[in-house]
């Protein structure tokens, strides 16, 4: 629970207590006191329990708050409608587990993956495509808020954030038209977009993350994608387990090279102390011979 400031404890229970001229009396003896004398000094032990009881109500029901909104408890004041990840909080410094409530998921499109999250082409890809037709519906997963909407041509191209109540916020990128607004309330399942083809992009797709204090994970630990549901109605945040992709991945970053004229996969694999079978199985080719110029090989 965090630390709240004795002031906002007061105004709470100025509302709480029985009528206005008691609340203003208790209020106005508290006001007045100081040090560790406020409650023997100043307060009657009917005031005293009142006091105690009004406390212990006001604590009941942030408690409350926090179990239905965890976001709030974990973002803090924390809200910026420009930065994707304003937080800048290192995967070592996260908590070491948190639950996610998820049962009131719903798919952002159901369609075919077109690429799945991590490393690729020389980068870390942190979501997962989805193919769609431009104008395809896409919805929010969550309930939650909208944090960003942004118009691109680089990157995710137009693409929108949402802070979902569980803790989450997700990332849906190169659409065609955002269909909300910053700061909006929107529910699972609600439409806020239009599939598309913006930013860097190869053909129409939606780019789809799930973020934990501004770090993506790989949303297949949370969600089947196979039939659209998610695996359990909560799911346990796990530093170590959860962004055991991605902490590989910077720890040791993938290593490419880029294909001339006269190389074959056997001379690359010689040439980077490594196997024609690992180069394959890093690059998904299904042959040794399926390279070509100035294609950017994976070599570690």
């Amino acid at each position: 629970m965090q630390a709240r400031s004795f002031l906002a404890i007061l105004v709470l229970l100025a509302f709480s207590l029985g009528t206005a001229n008691a609340q203003l009396s208790l209020l106005k003896k508290i006001e007045n006191s100081s040090g560790n004398n406020l409650i023997a000094k100043n307060v009657s032990i009917k005031e005293q329990q009142m006091l105690i009881d009004s406390l212990i109500s006001i604590d009941e029901e942030f408690e409350e708050f926090e179990d239905e909104y965890p976001a709030d408890y974990l973002y803090g004041g924390e809200w910026d409608n420009s930065k994707l990840n304003p937080y800048q909080v290192k995967i070592t410094s996260l908590p070491d587990s948190f639950v996610i409530r998820c049962s009131e998921f719903f798919p952002p499109i159901e369609n075919v993956i077109t690429s799945e999250y991590g490393p690729r082409w020389g980068r870390f890809h942190a979501g997962i495509d989805f193919r769609v037709k431009v104008g395809d519906s896409i919805r929010s997963a969550f309930d939650g808020k909208i944090r960003i909407t942004k118009t691109g041509k680089k990157g995710y191209g137009y693409y929108v954030v949402v802070r979902h109540d569980n803790g989450l916020e997700t990332l849906y990128g190169h659409l065609s038209k955002i269909l909300v607004k910053p700061d909006q309330i929107v529910k699972a399942g609600e439409i806020i977009a239009l599939g598309g083809n913006t930013g860097r992009s190869t053909g129409p797709h939606l780019h789809f993350e799930t973020r934990f204090l501004g770090n993506a994970f790989n949303p297949k630990k949370m969600i089947d994608f196979e039939n659209f549901v998610v695996f359990n109605d909560t799911y346990t945040i796990k530093k170590q387990e959860t962004f055991d992709e991605l902490t590989s991945y910077l720890n040791n970053p993938a290593r490419y090279y880029k294909v001339k004229s006269g190389d074959t996969l056997g001379k690359i694999a010689r040439n980077n102390r490594t196997t024609v079978a690992k180069l394959q199985k890093l690059n998904k080719l299904k042959s040794p011979s399926a390279i070509r110029i100035g294609q950017r090989i994976r070599i570690s």
